[in-house]
């Protein structure tokens, strides 16, 4: 069932059943007063706190009907039994002899398994811990600001498999990855799928800003043609509310014309719409002219084109810095498993050495045999 559909976050679902809870407990109650014995009270309720609470999440229409059926029908008898009727009490006592008994079942089936539990095999016990060690959140060292993948390399004695691995660099359309052997993780998946569709969505913006500009274009020479042939001019209320976005835009208009060596992620054809403000700056009308227009759409749509644009080369410098931490992470990983084959190769050679002075050893100590060989 689609989560929005969920019963439990519905409110008259919830108020129904709440009702019917404490309808429950309170007849429980009850039940225990006209019988004198607050030791049935007690269990009925923990039985019901107990269904309830297996029950609070159901999703299935049937089976919360049913629930709901059941849970009015034991109403009806808690009812009858503190109204001291005879067949409710009978009943009553029935079901609290059916429950005990199936709990008992139950124990008995439980403490059947445990005596057949064994314990896993050496070659499991290093997996069983390391999922141990996992799902305990004291060993989650991972943050924002100190991910797990800069805390490598780590000693082989902190390695699951007890071998090391060392990843790949891999660029993926501009964005740095370690890759480690074996299958890419699902996360890693999702992850890359997000950040490629982020510079999707800013491309499209940008090529519907390029579409908009044109039309900016027109209204600002519309501008200018009102205020050259009929005299309209802006009131001062828009110029001044408008003065720091010109002023803005004019800022936009001179970082368009500097040239940007340190980043590697540009848009592509920005140098056409440089060379249309040369011209916009060619055909403005002197700034002591009572008919110049004193607000460009062209400026204010160029300069939320650079903030795109600046967005995207924040990202393209961040995935830099990435890609450097990264590439020291591979080589400190290579640099150590050299280091570790080296050490192993000098432990099997000196083991090789050890073993041949043993047995050097052994046959010099062996004793001359006295029997003659026949040659003599």
């Amino acid at each position: 069932m689609p989560r929005i559909l969920a019963p439990h976050k519905s409110g008259l679902h919830r108020l129904a059943c709440l009702s019917l809870y404490k309808a429950l407990l309170r007849e429980s109650t009850r039940v225990g007063a006209a019988i004198q014995n607050n030791a049935v009270a007690g269990t009925i309720q923990s039985l019901i706190r107990f269904r309830f609470h297996q029950d609070r999440k159901l999703l299935s229409p049937s089976q919360i009907a049913n629930g709901l059926q059941a849970g009015h029908d034991a109403l009806s008898l808690l009812r009858a039994c503190a109204a001291k009727s005879g067949n409710g009490l009978h009943k009553l006592s029935q079901t609290l002899e059916h429950v005990a008994q199936q709990a008992e079942s139950i124990s008995k089936h439980r403490a059947e398994l445990a005596s057949r539990w064994k314990p896993p095999p050496p070659q499991r016990r290093a997996h069983l811990e390391n999922l141990r060690r996992v799902a305990d959140k004291a060993n989650h060292l991972s943050t924002p600001d100190n991910p797990r993948i800069f805390q490598h390399p780590r000693p082989i004695s902190e390695l699951r498999s007890g071998v090391r691995k060392v990843p790949n660099l891999m660029l993926t359309q501009g964005i740095p990855l370690l890759k480690y052997p074996g299958p890419t993780p699902v996360l890693m998946n999702r992850v890359l799928k997000n950040k490629l569709q982020w510079g999707v969505r800013k491309w499209a913006q940008h090529l519907d800003l390029a579409a908009t500009i044109q039309v900016a274009e027109w209204e600002d020479e519309w501008d200018g043609i009102l205020a050259r042939e009929q005299g309209i001019a802006e009131s001062p209320e828009i110029v001044t509310t408008n003065a720091q976005p010109e002023k803005q835009g004019e800022e936009t208009q001179m970082d368009h014309n500097q040239p940007s060596s340190s980043v590697s992620i540009q848009f592509v054809g920005l140098n056409r719409y440089n060379v249309r403000e040369k011209r916009d700056q060619n055909r403005q009308l002197p700034s002591d002219s009572p008919a110049a227009p004193k607000v460009s759409w062209t400026l204010a749509l160029r300069q939320v084109d650079r903030q795109l644009e600046q967005a995207v080369q924040a990202r393209g410098r961040q995935y830099a810095e990435l890609g450097d931490k990264y590439w020291q992470v591979v080589v400190k990983e290579r640099e150590l498993r050299e280091k570790e084959r080296r050490e192993r190769k000098h432990a099997r050679r000196m083991a090789r050495k050890k073993a041949t002075d043993v047995s050097k050893t052994d046959g010099d100590n062996e004793p001359v045999s006295s029997v003659s060989s026949g040659f003599t």
